[in-house]
Order: structure tokens, then sequence, then C-alpha cells
């Protein structure tokens, strides 16, 4: 062997593996970017839902981004105490906390846009432009297919 190239594993044939091995692959990358820019996984998805959606309840923010009310509770303490949003309760239900960006939340979030193209630029690295379109698209057809 000239140490150029790995023998293939005995599960390198299936795709469950392959999509498992790029996954974890995948978090550790974003875990390491999302680490250096000061933030966490949980902070970058409430901040993009509120990006997307403006103001809303913290119940449909969970809803958005797939967290429990407790981790989207601790989160957005925890986004409010940074500053990066504001947290009031409904002006007709009072059962319901809304949450919405401050200013410094929306700069925040133009920083971690670019924090995630840079995630997706090393990730994809190996592609070329149109590979990762199609890598990207069969993923989402993928992920389409699956129950919670």
């Amino acid at each position: 062997m000239d140490g150029t190239t790995s023998p293939a594993g005995p599960l390198d044939h299936l795709p469950s593996w392959l999509l498992s091995r790029a996954a974890a692959r995948s978090h550790r990358v974003l875990q390491r970017h999302l680490r250096a820019a000061g933030s966490t996984g949980y902070e970058y998805r409430v901040v993009a839902a509120l990006a997307a959606h403006g103001v809303q309840s913290q119940a449909d923010v969970g809803r958005a981004v797939a967290l429990d009310r407790r981790d989207v509770t601790h989160t957005v303490r925890a986004l409010e105490e940074r500053g990066l949003v504001q947290r009031a309760q409904d002006a007709t239900d009072a059962r319901l906390v809304r949450v919405g960006l401050t200013p410094a939340g929306r700069q925040e979030w133009t920083r971690l846009e670019q924090v995630m193209q840079d995630v997706q630029d090393e990730l994809l690295a190996p592609l070329d432009p149109a590979e990762a379109r199609v890598l990207t698209e069969l993923v989402g057809r993928l992920d389409d297919c699956v129950s919670p």
C-alpha cells in the first residue's frame, strides 16, 4: 500500500454507515466553528428561527427548530443575558412568552450566517459546486422522508 488511500472498511458499502460518519464529521466541524464564535448550536437555531420568522412565542421557536421547552427556555435566557433577544408576555394571552431579536441579535445573526457559510465551505470542500448542490438536494430528499 502506498499510503495515499485507505482500504475500504467492512461497512463502507452501506449508505447508512457513510451518512452516519459524514454526520459525525459535520457535527464536529459545526461545533468547532460555533465554539470559536462564542455560540452554541441551540443558540444558533433559536437566532435563526427568530431571524426567519420575527417575534414569536417560545413554544413556536421550539417547534420550528426541534427543541424541547426546557432547552428553548434555557437558550432564550442565555441569549437574553447577552442582550441578543428580548422576551415579553403576549398582549392577548399572558400564558405565552414572546421573544424577538434585539438590534444586537440581528448583528449576531449576520455574524452567525458567515460562521455557517464557513462550516458549509469546509464540509463540502471535497466537492465541486455542482456536486455540493446534488448532495444537498439528495440529503434533503432523505430528510423529507424521515418520520419524527
